[in-house]
């Protein structure tokens, strides 16, 4: 299936005029899919300052074959940063793939960040991991989300991007202070019916609304990916796979 390219421009007067113009390249739920270079070759043509991928990249015990490839080719691109989904947890081959990630060059962030400075401007790439990983789920990745949050204050940040799985809790990214967040795990609803939209999302239910595009409040932002591969449900009707990109454009 042909890959959507998605381009959203994010406006904000907290990002500072140094990184006016910032692009990521933003990669979701890819599920060990092998697009034979399309992807890669999309992603070189964008020529983004990094690359986000949120979260499950593999799906199935010890295939991530495709995955790997693309890390090893994603990194020779731009900076690459990576974090988990809910697939991941549940499967013994993710420890492995992890420190193949790592060997790779990718950043994986586990509820940390890095900064990025530009003319004395700090831009702060932050990633949770997805609440599976924590004892108490949702409470425990808003506490360790708002501790982050603060982390990148005290460090000078003066504009936070998150890279987190869920779509469903954008008002906790919005209540803690992202400036930008960007998820996939909806896959756009899967299957798409005109007219009515999402059939389906995990997390969400029957006919949901935040499975794609672009949603702001209180001017904050979150990007939802539609994702890359496939459910182990479903197939994707009326609902390509997409290739999201993120502009920055300082107000």
């Amino acid at each position: 299936m042909k890959i959507d390219s998605t381009e959203y421009r994010i406006e904000s007067a907290a990002l500072p005029a140094a990184f006016d113009g910032f692009t990521v390249a933003h990669v979701s739920d890819l599920h060990n899919h092998d697009f034979k270079g399309e992807l890669l070759s999309r992603i070189q043509k964008i020529a983004p300052n990094v690359i986000a991928i949120t979260g499950d990249m593999i799906h199935k015990e010890g295939r991530t074959a495709a995955s790997v490839a693309f890390a090893r080719e994603a990194v020779q691109i731009a900076p690459t940063y990576y974090v988990s989904g809910n697939h991941e947890k549940v499967l013994s081959c993710f420890k492995d793939f992890r420190q193949t990630l790592i060997d790779t060059g990718v950043r994986v962030l586990e509820n940390e960040f890095c900064l990025i400075e530009r003319e004395g401007a700090r831009l702060a790439i932050a990633g949770m991991n997805d609440p599976v990983f924590f004892p108490h789920g949702k409470s425990d990745f808003y506490a360790e989300l708002n501790a982050l949050k603060i982390r990148t204050e005290e460090a000078g940040a003066d504009y936070m991007i998150l890279l987190s799985h869920r779509p469903e809790l954008f008002k906790t990214y919005v209540a803690v202070g992202v400036d930008l967040t960007l998820v996939g795990h909806a896959h756009g609803g899967q299957v798409r019916f005109p007219l009515i939209g999402a059939l389906y999302a995990p997390n969400q239910g029957l006919f949901p609304r935040l499975v794609k595009g672009m949603h702001q409040k209180d001017g904050k932002a979150m990007v939802i990916s539609r994702g890359l591969g496939s459910s182990s449900w479903a197939p994707r009707v009326l609902n390509p796979p997409e290739l999201c990109i993120e502009r920055l454009r300082a107000l």
